[in-house]
């Protein structure tokens, strides 16, 4: 095992448990994150449509950016001169690299598409999805990346295999351990915490020998990935429910990429800290508003004269300030207002949504909460 240099700045609390969903605080060098905890996705170090100001008013507390789009563009060693991530982009509360690995097995293309890059026990080869030019990845360059960028938070480089193909995910699990491992011998920053990523698809065995592997190395959280990548609901709740009782319980547990709000009931059920979704922001971009209940179309011809607000219940900006009627024609004007009023709303919508679950986890009500959320559902379904 490695010494994890940034053991005495980050740490967990557990505040209080109601089955296996759990409340607590993750310290990290900007500032506490209460959990369970939704962070907005921004990509190129920026949430689409919204500034830093709009995010922190929505109830936004960790932001997550993509290390493979800011290696590319402006490229790591900008943002470090530029005094890194935070002072770049203008958040100064918490932030989370992922290592980029995601976005680069997903240039393997698929039927009828070239692949853009090449895997090795080594790294990864690909090509830029910008303008072609070749690149390397390797657990120790990736470290480099993440470094200079500078989040509170970085994940090692991992291979996230099809979710349902057995062998492949015993090779690719053989690398994400052997890469993990190199990682974090790489990784020197001791203001930034290192995750670990549990692999291994559908299959219980691969994930129990991957909780097992990474755990062994004392990372001071850990993420499960390899979901909501074309399994069905069942297998990731499943495969949830299985993995998370398998990891440390004085340490976060992130659940990558995922993120509508029954799956932040669901996940938070089954002992998930931390969740990331590109969901809110991207649906708004289509002229879609997220409630509890499900999502509003607004291309929809029956709410050009809808005069109530998204949610009446709802005490975001948007709905406090615009009818769906105009919000609808924003939509259908294209205008670039109607991406950020429906992103504010979304984001708003999911940020309440797991402070309730916390509160509700605090007072000892989560499985009361949770039997309302899906009875509401039911009702306007």
């Amino acid at each position: 095992m490695t010494e994890d240099l940034s053991a005495g700045l980050f740490h967990f609390e557990l505040l209080a448990t109601e089955g296996p969903a759990r409340a607590g605080i993750f310290h990290t060098a900007h500032g506490p994150l209460p959990t369970p905890l939704y962070a907005p996705v921004g990509t190129q170090a920026t949430v689409k449509s919204l500034t830093p100001r709009q995010l922190a008013e929505a109830g936004a507390e960790l932001v997550l950016a993509n290390t493979y789009h800011l290696y590319l563009r402006p490229g790591a060693e900008v943002v470090a001169r530029l005094g890194g991530l935070h002072a770049f982009m203008g958040w100064p509360g918490p932030l989370l690299t992922d290592s980029g690995g995601f976005q680069v097995f997903s240039l393997g293309g698929g039927r009828g598409h070239k692949s853009l890059r090449t895997i090795d026990d080594d790294g990864v080869t690909f090509h830029s999805h910008l303008d072609g030019s070749r690149h390397r990845f390797t657990p120790e360059r990736v470290m480099e990346i993440e470094q200079l960028l500078g989040a509170d938070i970085a994940m090692v480089l991992d291979e996230c295999a099809p979710p349902d193909d057995y062998d492949y995910n015993v090779q690719a699990l053989r690398r994400t351990h052997a890469w993990a491992e190199r990682c974090q011998a790489a990784h020197t920053r001791p203001d930034q915490a290192l995750f670990g990523i549990v692999q291994g698809g559908i299959f219980p065995d691969l994930r129990e020998e991957s909780a097992r592997v990474l755990t062994e190395m004392g990372f001071p959280g850990y993420a499960i990935g390899g979901l909501s990548v074309g399994e069905t609901k069942a297998q990731l709740l499943d495969t949830l429910a299985l993995t998370t009782p398998l990891l440390p319980t004085h340490k976060p547990r992130y659940l990558m990429g995922v993120g509508t709000p029954e799956d932040l009931v669901e996940g938070v059920a089954r002992g998930v800290d931390l969740f990331d979704c590109v969901l809110p922001t991207r649906v708004a971009r289509n002229g879609q508003a997220i409630l509890r209940t499900g999502r509003l179309n607004l291309r929809n011809a029956r709410f050009a004269e809808d005069s109530v607000p998204l949610d009446e219940t709802c005490a975001c900006y948007t709905c406090q300030t615009f009818s769906r009627a105009y919000l609808r024609h924003l939509v259908m004007a294209k205008e670039i207002l109607a991406a950020t009023l429906l992103s504010i709303h979304n984001l708003h919508t999911m940020l309440t949504l797991i402070k309730e679950l916390r509160e509700a986890i605090l007072v000892g009500r989560f499985e009361d909460y949770r039997a309302a959320f899906w009875e509401a559902r039911k009702r306007e379904a």
